[in-house]
């Protein structure tokens, strides 16, 4: 949905898309440029929302109660007492504020072939005599990589001292009090480097920023359903033991009769 951009409030429309690519190609994790953001954003404003002094307040539909928007001024106690938003769907005229940009990064391959694996079900089949089997039924085939990214984290505040204060709070929310949330939801934070301050002239006065800067790993990772039978049935015997002797005629014949027998029984099975 396109909205109209109302620069400086806060209030910028996003236009959002819903492809049907992930659900094509079976993809149910891709942690790289839009869902980091969104963690680290949610991350901040749970934080600042139980925060006394820095108070984040958004509307019924997550928009920030700024001024400009509501028409209240800043000291108002319906208002919030910081911005935090995407880097580009807001323009920064609200002060505090912190943005959060991507600066890129890279895809590390796990291996040649993308990690590709098999995902299997186990089964508990019980024939006509009682006994019980426990069958390993695969059901996807599991590719993965990871992304080495980088995210910049800005804070601008019209005080200094405010912007000491709030890259003291930003800097321990990510590597300390909400690490462990983070990495939960896939985004794992390496390295964690704070850049040096500076002063804008803005309103006949200054505005200090400072930024953040923060090395992660996600990953994304695709399960695509193995729905036909013949190709379960070759995945299960590939995942039978073949006994290898030194000598053929060391092959114990009981073991033979055992894996033609598995054979037959999975395909009644699957067939059946």
């Amino acid at each position: 949905m396109d909205g109209a951009n109302i620069v400086g409030t806060g209030s910028n429309a996003s236009h959002r898309v819903y492809s049907n690519f992930f659900s094509d190609y079976h993809i149910v994790q891709q942690v790289l440029s839009s869902q980091p953001k969104n963690l680290l954003i949610d991350v901040l404003r749970s934080v600042f929302r139980e925060d006394s002094v820095y108070t984040y307040r958004s509307d019924q539909y997550g928009y920030p109660l700024t001024p400009s928007q509501i028409g209240l001024d800043n000291d108002s106690t319906e208002t919030t007492k910081i911005l935090i938003s995407d880097q580009y769907r807001y323009e920064i005229k609200f002060y505090p504020g912190i943005t959060i940009k991507n600066n890129g990064g890279s895809y590390k391959p796990l291996s040649f072939n993308q990690e590709g694996t098999i995902q299997y079900r186990k089964d508990m089949v019980e024939d006509e005599f009682g006994r019980r089997t426990v069958i390993n039924t695969p059901t996807h085939r599991i590719y993965a990589g990871y992304w080495e990214m980088s995210f910049e984290i800005g804070v601008y505040s019209e005080s200094h001292s405010e912007l000491e204060e709030l890259v003291d709070i930003v800097s321990l929310i990510l590597q300390h009090t909400h690490f462990h949330d983070l990495r939960a939801n896939g985004l794992l934070i390496k390295s964690c480097s704070v850049g040096g301050e500076s002063a804008e002239p803005y309103a006949n006065d200054y505005v200090y920023s400072q930024s953040i800067t923060i090395n992660t790993l996600s990953e994304w990772r695709v399960e695509i359903p193995i729905d036909n039978i013949i190709e379960k049935i070759v995945f299960y015997f590939d995942s039978k033991l073949t006994p290898v002797p030194e000598r053929k005629e060391e092959l114990d014949r009981d073991m033979v009769d055992t894996k033609y027998k598995d054979i037959v029984d999975m395909a009644e099975i699957v067939l059946g």
